[in-house]
């Protein structure tokens, strides 16, 4: 018997010794998720982070060195609003009519603040303020010759890369939202909330025509037959070629993708595949899916193509489709909500999510996307193992072979917690959310308790209700709240959901909540409630 778990325990522990041996690491953000695509060049990763944070923690821009993960360098700002979901932008030296310029990494903030960061340390090289409305900037940026072009909030503007010169500035009447901006041989073109399209000309003349009741929140794609826009409707998305409708899908459209003759759109509901023929632009394959967020390409060395995008679901993962069609889906140990396209590069991949987890994977180890992973063979019979050992105790246990009985259950339990340990580690961020402050207050009525209560903290003073009931998420127990407060809000439909603006008013630098003494990594509408549950709404 002690040779067989003498044997057993080699054959436990030689898998995971392998799969320590692999090429890849991760990278836990505590202060917001990853909702743009992280870039991978030459030997540096770059990412940023968003979303909700309290205390001193604040949105970043970190990099990391390919191969090891070490840090390279932070850059925080202590300024930027809720959300920072403009990518982010690497421009490689070159020189223009307006000056030259080593290689930059450009940094849109939803403070309007655009950044120019030597890519190599950090440092600022510029750094040029737009206008704010409630946000900033929250759309994709694009390099025309030697000008950075940038939609804000409410219009658009162009720096020079050298030093941030403002070259062009034009105003738009209504706002955007993840406006991206398409730069063209006419000029450049964005986006409103109001379906409006603007066309602007290298010399600063503007034009605009209404598209559709709805929102367009990625940048136009611009096709053979005209611009093609995926309009986010009430009932859905509509979309458009040339002004024509040419189609009706799902909810919360992602950005759309381009690759040679095709566009490829996701929803809540589908991934579509368009083929643009000499005569149009038509719906050649969809797949059941669920995306809101980024999608990205990696070519293969026989030139074929895989289209990734991000599941925005609990299970998370990421589809991996042809042109066509999925054909597999590929998924972590900390697998949630994710929007942000992986990054790819000739050597790594890069991976984050929602919880402000990166992991990246050096091409050619065990866990290459190209093929599966041996060690997930190896970890099945890691089970298999376990499997036997319960069997073993059930025999043992029947027969009253107790001697036996104590080493099979002993082998069991070792099985058990080398199995249960790295999943607790995978995991460890979901759980590790909890900040420590108390939930029930000593002061509250008795009659409150295993009731909703709401807590909303305005100019340092704290509005509380409790006896509430019946509400199943934050966005119904607010209003709720607010309403028996007497408290005013405002909201806004942004990318990731619902969001509040305001409080009686009063917007700052936006609104955060905890449920239950714990941060949530879903929006105010997807995050569910207790019948007990405590609400804390505070400025962020």
């Amino acid at each position: 018997m002690k040779r067989v778990v003498l044997l057993l325990l080699l054959l436990i522990l030689l898998p995971f010794a392998k799969a320590e041996s692999t090429h890849s690491w991760e990278h836990e953000f505590e202060n917001g998720y990853i909702t743009t695509q992280p870039l991978l060049v030459e030997d540096s990763v770059f990412v940023r982070t968003s979303g909700f944070w309290i205390g001193d923690e604040r949105p970043q821009v970190s990099a990391f060195e390919i191969t090891s993960g070490d840090e390279l360098w932070t850059y925080r700002s202590d300024t930027t609003l809720q959300h920072d979901m403009s990518p982010l932008m690497f421009v490689g030296s070159g020189d223009g009519v307006c000056g030259s310029w080593q290689d930059i990494l450009i940094v849109a903030w939803a403070d309007g603040k655009v950044t120019a960061l030597n890519p190599s340390n950090g440092e600022l090289v510029w750094e040029q303020q737009t206008e704010v409305n409630v946000i900033g900037i929250t759309g994709q940026l694009g390099i025309d010759e030697d000008r950075v072009v940038v939609p804000t909030r409410q219009g658009l503007s162009t720096f020079c890369l050298e030093d941030g010169e403002q070259l062009l500035r034009v105003d738009f009447e209504e706002i955007g939202w993840r406006n991206g901006v398409l730069i063209s041989e006419s000029g450049y073109h964005v986006g409103t909330e109001a379906g409006v399209l603007y066309s602007v000309s290298r010399d600063g003349a503007v034009s605009n025509s209404s598209i559709g009741d709805g929102k367009i929140r990625h940048a136009p794609i611009e096709t053979q037959h005209g611009l093609l826009i995926h309009l986010q409707t009430a009932t859905g998305s509509t979309l458009y070629l040339n002004n024509s409708i040419i189609g009706n899908y799902g909810y919360s459209p992602a950005i759309p993708l381009q690759y040679e003759g095709r566009v490829f759109l996701a929803t809540s509901n589908e991934w579509v595949s368009l083929s643009c023929d000499d005569i149009t632009c038509f719906e050649e394959s969809k797949s059941s899916f669920h995306s809101n967020g980024e999608m990205s390409m990696r070519i293969l060395e026989n030139n074929s193509v895989e289209i990734w995008v991000p599941s925005n679901t609990p299970d998370g993962g990421w589809g991996v489709f042809n042109r066509t069609s999925l054909q597999r889906m590929h998924t972590t140990s900390f697998d949630t909500y994710t929007t942000a396209a992986p990054g790819f590069s000739p050597v790594a991949m890069a991976l984050g999510n929602d919880m402000g987890l990166l992991h990246v994977t050096l091409f050619g180890s065990e866990e290459s996307p190209e093929t599966p992973s041996s060690f997930s063979l190896i970890e099945a019979f890691h089970y298999v193992l376990l499997l036997s050992s319960y069997l073993l105790c059930c025999l043992f246990f029947a027969t009253n072979n107790k001697p036996k009985l104590w080493k099979a259950l002993t082998l069991f339990l070792l099985l058990f917690t080398v199995a249960a340990v790295p999943e607790m580690s995978a995991k460890w961020p979901t759980f590790a959310e909890s900040e420590v402050e108390a939930t029930w207050d000593t002061e509250w009525p008795e009659e409150w308790r295993d009731t909703q209560i709401v807590v909303i903290e305005i100019d340092g003073k704290e509005n509380v209700i409790g006896g509430l009931n019946g509400y199943s998420n934050v966005y119904e127990l607010t209003q709720a709240a607010s309403a028996s407060l007497g408290i005013t809000t405002d909201y806004e439909d942004q990318y990731l959901g619902l969001y509040l603006l305001s409080f009686n008013g009063t917007e700052g630098d936006g609104w955060e909540f905890t449920l239950d003494g714990s941060r949530s990594n879903t929006g105010i509408v997807d995050t569910a409630i207790d019948s007990d549950s405590i609400l804390r709404w505070r400025p962020a």
